[in-house]
């Protein structure tokens, strides 16, 4: 059967999008914002928009996740605001002037195109706010003159100075406690260093993701990867163990564990595919990850074969501490629940 391709921005529902504009020279503070008179039409071009962002975010951005701070809450009040009141142009404008201190507060940072895009993703029934800043200095997607979108045909994210995706039903799902297993709703495409800490400032987004939950999320896309790829038991073992001599040795000299690394480890032959494939909401393994040694344990495969031959053990450590047992002190390792059908083999 014939694949079906859907035409891009066919999952996407966009309920308001504005464009704004801060301008701003490197190493000049003073800023001065120029805004919208009113959203944009929604039509077809601003769907493909939208829907090219939303295609290649996290394919081709890596982006970090995390959550609100508590620094500098202006951005969150006027979001929750408009979660309430539904006045998307009064949020837009207020949060230009709130950026408009953020830039002025970095003096190397430069003016651009503030685009604001509120999006229903109809696949997964979640609400999305979309903040990005473009540049433009190819002049692609913006007019400059009436702040609408120009007729793209290819949307390069490089063009992106930094954007920030919240997912606004999960926000709300988890501040009112309705979701009590997810962590992180939101992400940030990171630019260089500067960009990123007025950007950060601005939205104040904290990558609050946990060691210990950035492992977990780690270990999930690993084995959801390996899954698709249909990797056999030995080529599965030697690609975890890799893996986990890397992260454990990053660990150790505490140094950041990169994504882009685990990517090419796990699959030399396309060594950006799982990087893609982690860095999705499904998962949402940031591009750098803070490990947990013990959280880490069940990526290792434990391989002992006697030089006599007279033994061989071999176990995945996700069962250690439960199905078998190390006993450091005793140098004891016990194996419990024994299936039947091995313990027939033992001569009674």
């Amino acid at each position: 059967m014939a694949k079906q391709f859907r035409e891009i921005g066919a999952n996407i529902n966009l309920k308001n999008i504005i464009i704004h504009q801060a301008l701003k020279e490197q190493n000049i503070r003073h800023t001065a914002i120029k805004a919208a008179e009113s959203p944009i039409k929604v039509g077809q071009k601003e769907r493909l928009f939208v829907g090219r962002i939303n295609k290649t975010y996290y394919k081709k951005s890596n982006p970090i996740w995390g959550i609100f701070g508590n620094e500098d809450t202006t951005f969150q009040a006027l979001l929750k605001k408009y979660c309430t009141d539904s006045d998307f142009y009064t949020f837009s404008v207020e949060s230009l002037k709130h950026y408009k201190k953020a830039l002025e507060k970095t003096i190397a940072a430069t003016g651009g195109f503030m685009i604001f895009a509120h999006f229903e993703n109809t696949d997964i029934k979640n609400d999305y706010l979309l903040v990005l800043m473009i540049n433009n200095k190819d002049g692609y997607v913006v007019n400059d003159d009436d702040l609408t979108i120009r007729d793209i045909k290819n949307l390069d994210l490089s063009k992106v100075d930094i954007a920030c995706m919240i997912n606004l039903s999960k926000w709300n799902d988890i501040e009112s406690g309705v979701d009590t297993e997810s962590k992180t709703y939101l992400s940030f495409v990171k630019g260089n260093k500067d960009v990123s800490y007025y950007f950060m400032s601005f939205i104040d987004c904290n990558n609050k993701t946990t060691s210990a939950e950035s492992t977990q999320r780690l270990l999930k896309a690993v084995d959801a990867y390996s899954d698709t790829k249909s990797l056999d038991r030995e080529t599965r073992i030697q690609r975890r163990n890799e893996i986990y001599k890397y992260c454990d040795g990053c660990i150790s000299d505490k140094k950041e564990i990169h994504l882009s690394v685990i990517s090419a480890l796990l699959d030399p032959d396309n060594p950006l595919e799982f990087q893609e494939f982690a860095s999705d909401e499904t998962f949402g393994v940031s591009s750098v990850i803070s490990g947990d040694k013990t959280k880490l344990k069940p990526m290792k495969y434990v391989i002992y074969k006697a030089k006599d031959k007279k033994i061989a053990i071999e176990f995945d450590c996700s069962i250690l501490g439960k199905d078998v047992v190390y006993n450091k002190q005793k140098n004891e390792l016990t194996i419990r629940h024994l299936p039947q059908e091995f313990v027939s083999q033992i001569p009674q």
